[in-house]
């Protein structure tokens, strides 16, 4: 048992380890242009997007709350804004491949079962697809006759990042209400593929599918739930999208409020979409194509890395707070556990 404790300690030290060595890469490779542009970004404008970015913070814990309430009644708006850092930091440090993961994790330590931390994920990430196909849609109507006259060949990628967005959310609420579409779709994946690696991937879709299906009837059970978490999506996605037009003002006054909003969320919404250039993010791509004729490269460039602080590395960096200090009680306790038991060993 001591020697047990003590490789737990051994282990938890090097996980913390390599952490912050990862963390040291991103800083000094991907992060680096982020935060060169801090250095040479106005302390007004810094503030402003600190400020933007810690109320949406909170907002999406109320809009993370909302959903997870109704399987912990404890869980808070607190909670909800730590999982959003926490789910953040993991995004980061695993180069995406844990974002869901690390979700389901931090809603189990908060007293949910695994199935309907599942659910709450999938629902979270619904809604949140909900808030931005209703931005592109009201973007694109509002600056339709601009497009047309200036970008007409990005239109067809809106349409198409509209449309794959709209059925992506169809195909899960159909299939979240009807269990008899789950098992003849689940029986058809089962007879097309037949690889181990596909049939896990089919297992772990048909598990979050049943989940979603279980928290929308939960859910459903509050009939003003659904608005409640629909409005605070849409709203923390309008702190994100002021983001570009609140740095970009002060050199750019003739910028419209709404053009510079619209293009910020086809960004969004086209960035899984529109194929990119190696070594460019697909976001960074289209947001690049939309705002360089307004207001020229730099300050494109420049407004970019600012919105990618206020909406993802700053919740990194909270998360990463978070998790520092999780780990360091949770190396605490072990040592406490170690020393216990070596003075139970000699007594």
């Amino acid at each position: 048992m001591k020697k047990n404790n003590t490789l737990k300690v051994l282990f938890n030290l090097v996980v913390l380890g390599a952490m912050i060595g990862i963390i040291y890469y991103l800083i000094q490779s991907s992060l680096a242009d982020i935060f060169a542009e801090l250095r040479s970004t106005s302390p007004i404008v810094l503030a402003g997007i600190f400020l933007i970015g810690i109320i949406y913070l909170f907002v999406e814990g109320q809009s993370i709350k909302e959903i997870a309430k109704h399987f912990q009644s404890n869980f808070s708006k607190q909670d909800g804004f730590w999982t959003s850092c926490y789910v953040a930091f993991y995004r980061i440090i695993t180069f995406g491949t844990g974002t869901l993961v690390s979700e389901v994790y931090f809603y189990r330590k908060k007293g949910l079962k695994a199935s309907q931390g599942v659910g709450v994920t999938a629902l979270h990430m619904v809604m949140y697809k909900f808030a931005v196909i209703t931005y592109a849609v009201a973007g694109l109507i509002i600056q339709f006759s601009l497009f047309y006259s200036n970008s007409p060949k990005m239109i067809p990628f809106i349409l198409a990042g509209m449309i794959l967005t709209i059925v992506l959310i169809a195909v899960l609420f159909a299939l979240s209400s009807s269990i008899n579409l789950q098992v003849l779709l689940l029986i058809i994946a089962n007879k097309l593929f037949k690889s181990e690696k596909l049939r896990s991937w089919v297992d772990a879709g048909n598990l979050q599918i049943y989940s979603l299906r279980e928290t929308v009837r939960t859910i459903m059970l509050d009939r003003t739930a659904v608005w409640r978490i629909y409005s605070w999506n849409v709203l923390k996605l309008a702190l994100w999208y002021i983001i570009p037009y609140f740095v970009l003002m002060n050199n750019h006054p003739s910028l419209d409020f709404l053009q510079a909003f619209s293009f910020t969320s086809f960004a969004v919404i086209l960035a899984g979409v529109v194929p990119t250039p190696g070594g460019i993010g697909s976001f960074e791509f289209v947001y690049l194509l939309l705002f360089r004729p307004l207001v020229g490269t730099v300050d494109a460039i420049s407004s970019v890395l600012l919105y990618r602080f206020g909406t993802f590395v700053l919740p990194f960096l909270l998360g990463f707070v978070y998790v520092l200090i999780e780990r360091r009680k949770k190396i605490h306790e072990e040592i406490q556990e170690a020393k216990k038991e070596r003075k139970a060993m000699n007594d």
